[in-house]
């Protein structure tokens, strides 16, 4: 078991490997309906896959950012500083800027350039409420690494909201933060993350 690094996934996938394959498709030609995308920033009666991925996609643009930058400046700036802070909670915080720190270490040929985001999407609600989000999920490196490593078996995220005083900047503009993420190499199951509080 490992938790994977959430924050700086770039940098630190193109030192272990980790990562998940692509499964995108695309259609013949566009269909007449159109759905709207859901609103990452507001938390919707029910939540549903399709707005979890939405708010992925924006805290996973900010991970994005904090390696741009850490890549860019070869330090741990006070801006990388603020970009973790926005999408982390406590404990996971201060891991990933010991992360971030120690990745500057590694070797990043592997790392594209320009570096993009990492696409993570959830392949199982597990729970959700206004309070917490617990789901199992795909991690798609193809815009972060050149060479990519296998996927993991079984990957959970819980979200939960952002701790007072975490993003003075409104750098994330979601009410959600990282609170837990672990991975595993063969398929695994774990207990609900948010177990005993309200549900959506």
């Amino acid at each position: 078991m490992k938790r994977r690094i959430a924050g700086l996934r770039a940098v630190v996938g193109a030192l272990f490997l980790a990562s998940a394959c692509s499964s995108g498709h695309h259609t013949a030609a566009p269909t007449t309906t159109t759905t709207a995308a859901p609103n990452p920033d507001v938390i919707p009666a029910v939540i549903t896959p399709a707005y979890v991925d939405a708010v992925f996609k924006v805290l996973e643009h900010i991970d994005g950012n904090a390696s741009r930058e850490l890549i860019s400046s070869k330090a741990v700036t006070p801006q990388v500083l603020a970009d973790i802070r926005s999408i982390y909670n406590d404990p996971l915080y201060a891991q990933e800027v010991q992360i971030a720190h120690q990745s500057l270490q590694g070797d990043l040929s592997n790392v594209r350039q320009p570096l993009g985001d990492v696409v993570v999407t959830v392949t199982h609600l597990i729970s959700s409420s206004p309070t917490c989000v617990f789901v199992e999920t795909a991690s798609n490196y193809d815009a972060v690494l050149y060479k990519t490593g296998n996927p993991v078996a079984s990957e959970y995220w819980a979200l939960r909201p952002k701790q007072n005083g975490s993003d003075p900047g409104h750098l994330n503009e979601t009410p959600w933060s990282l609170a837990f993420n672990v991975d595993y190499n063969s398929p695994t199951s774990i207990p609900d993350q948010c177990a005993g509080q309200s549900r959506s």
